[in-house]
């Protein structure tokens, strides 16, 4: 062990992403929680393994992927647990219960796990999970402040150190009124025009800043469309607008409820409210966090998910600071070429240790060789349950080691600048951007 790898594996990190359940949510499947709850993102690289001719197979994708009997990941373990994400699982259950993740020792690793859990409250056991184990000093929450959640506003449901980030995808792909009528029993505000819908939709935004957690403007759009987003004016907004709020009228001899709009028509207004949420950001001076890169699960339409895409919207907002996940992965190389030229973006990988270690640690060398330090975040688990983290975070403190030890090794850096160097990427800089220092 060298002196920074010391150094790195002691560091507590700054989780720029997760998924986390809410206390509730934890608690209501507490008896579930076995072996297979380790998985997390793993369960992809199962079916990737298994190929497409299996019966009954999910040749469309789904995310998550639905839970497998165990007999099936028995047998597809082998040929995954070399992945990044089967590389995660393991190090969770070496560094929680000292046993490899392995099929011998499955029943024991769920005698060990529900022990860990049993008599702890849920917030105990994100405290033992989250800051003990995984030390992960802060987390950006992407779940809890969604108008589709019950308990969006309901305090008390996750650790103090948690932060969170307002989403609504489905403002960009909006063919029907659904995510008008959505907005409209969030707030109680009714919708007739376009400006109305961008006053009701400020109204939820303003409902969550409230609660004095807001951190971030999250942005998912990469699931369900393209990154390429056009300028439109309010005029050609409306259009599409109109149809969808107007649905019971014969648009050119034509009346639909569902479906009111086609991709294409609606294009337009997505592109409308995505420059909303991007200059509410501004006026709140909150980052924007906007998912680049690799999809969760399979069958994920990657072409459409590059961060260069984005570059328009950088030039436009260039007070706005943006925070671009995942290491825009297989894009690595030019995520940090944009973030060498661009002020306002922090490459971020959050989730890019767990999908592809060689790769995130070639990235981070090569962005510490063009980005000034002070800009690149190092680490975010992506997960759902508190437990998963300690492997995810152990993945990233062995590439950051492994990076700045080679840096040191061939006279780049020096100790205390790499020390400073791992302060920054892995705390300081998350603090410093959400505002939590």
């Amino acid at each position: 062990m060298s002196a920074i790898r010391d150094y790195v594996m002691e560091h507590e990190l700054f989780c720029h992403h997760d998924h986390h359940a809410d206390y509730v949510e934890f608690d209501a499947g507490r008896e579930g929680y076995d072996y297979a709850s380790l998985l997390g993102y793993a369960t992809a690289d199962l079916i990737t393994a298994e190929g497409p001719r299996r019966l009954g197979g999910e040749t469309r994708g789904r995310s998550p992927a639905p839970p497998m009997e165990r007999g099936r990941i028995e047998r597809l373990w082998p040929a995954i647990r070399v992945t990044g994400y089967g590389r995660a699982v393991d190090l969770t259950c070496r560094a929680l219960f000292d046993l490899p993740y392995s099929p011998e020792h499955w029943d024991a690793i769920d005698e060990a796990l529900q022990a860990a859990i049993e008599n702890k409250t849920a917030e105990e056991v994100y405290r033992h999970f989250v800051h003990k184990q995984a030390e992960n000093t802060w987390t950006l929450h992407d779940g809890r402040m969604r108008l589709d959640n019950p308990r969006a506003l309901t305090p008390g449901l996750y650790p103090a150190s948690y932060r969170f980030a307002f989403r609504m995808d489905s403002l960009f792909t909006m063919v029907d009124a659904a995510p008008l009528d959505e907005l409209e029993h969030f707030t109680g505000r009714s919708i007739h025009t376009l400006d109305d819908a961008v006053d009701v939709l400020n109204v939820a935004i303003d409902r969550f800043a409230e609660t004095g957690e807001l951190a971030a403007i999250k942005i998912g759009m990469a699931y369900n469309r393209e990154l390429a987003v056009d300028d439109p004016t309010h005029h050609e907004a409306e259009l599409a607008f109109n149809r969808i709020r107007s649905r019971k009228v014969f648009w050119d001899g034509m009346q639909q409820n569902s479906g009111a709009v086609d991709a294409a028509a609606s294009r337009a207004l997505g592109d409308y409210f995505f420059h909303q949420l991007i200059r509410r950001a501004d006026a709140d001076n909150l980052p924007v966090q906007i998912h680049t890169g690799y999809l969760a699960g399979n069958w994920g339409s990657l072409g459409g998910t590059k961060a260069m895409l984005l570059i328009p919207i950088l030039d436009k907002y260039r007070r706005v600071r943006f925070d671009f996940f995942h290491a825009s992965w297989p894009w690595t190389s030019e995520l940090g070429a944009m973030a060498k030229n661009y002020s306002n973006l922090w490459p971020d990988l959050c989730w890019a240790w767990a999908m592809n270690p060689t790769e995130s640690a070639r990235a981070l060398s090569e962005w510490i060789d063009g980005v000034p330090f002070t800009k690149i975040l190092g680490y975010g688990a992506d997960t759902r349950l508190p437990w998963c983290n300690v492997g995810y975070s152990l993945q990233a403190k062995d590439g950051i080691a492994w990076v700045l030890e080679e840096k040191i090794a061939r006279g780049f850096l020096s100790e205390s600048t790499a020390r400073e160097v791992a302060d920054r990427i892995m705390l300081q800089n998350g603090e410093e951007l959400f505002d939590l220092s």
